[in-house]
């Protein structure tokens, strides 16, 4: 697969809604993506993304619904050796509508905006649709790792696209 072909670096669908996460989105994505969760806790993680967004080191987008509030996020992190796409959800009732690919390929263009030279995104083996949108976006396994999910430990598989090298 040339690089132009992966999917992965392609433009987002324009009609999905997608821009950086914002403080106010805590409640939207505490009611729609992360009930389990408090507010507080929310609230911390979304400081951390933006202050990496600040540091030019990632970014957090969240996809917008038809009423305009947060129903999916995703979070992109530059790490010393690669990186990495994590935290992604939609909610529930907006899965499997071609967001998820969106979100995606807007946080895969914002990292290789940030001069990456790789990205890393991980599944659980116990996920074998995320496992096949990953593959099917251009993403090649890369490794394996043991890592505590929801209080138990897990296999991931982490697949990688290594960016081409962008003219001067």
């Amino acid at each position: 697969m040339t690089q132009t072909a992966v999917p992965a670096l392609q433009p987002p669908n324009s009609t999905v809604s997608i821009r950086p996460v914002r403080f106010q989105d805590v409640e939207a994505l505490q009611r729609n993506c992360w009930p389990e969760r408090d507010a507080d806790s929310i609230y911390g993680f979304i400081g951390r993304v933006r202050q990496a967004a600040k540091l030019k080191r990632g970014t957090g987008a969240v996809v917008l619904g038809p009423t305009d509030e947060a129903i999916g996020y995703g979070q992109g992190m530059l790490w010393p050796r690669c990186a990495e796409v994590s935290d992604l959800i939609i909610a529930p009732g907006y899965r499997r509508q071609g967001l998820g690919t969106a979100l995606i390929q807007y946080l895969v263009r914002a990292i290789r905006d940030l001069n990456a030279d790789c990205v890393d995104i991980g599944a659980a083996l116990s996920n074998p649709g995320a496992v096949s949108l990953y593959r099917r976006l251009g993403f090649r396994d890369s490794y394996t790792q043991m890592v505590a999910l929801n209080g138990t430990d897990e296999e991931v598989l982490y697949l990688r696209i290594k960016f081409p090298k962008q003219p001067d």
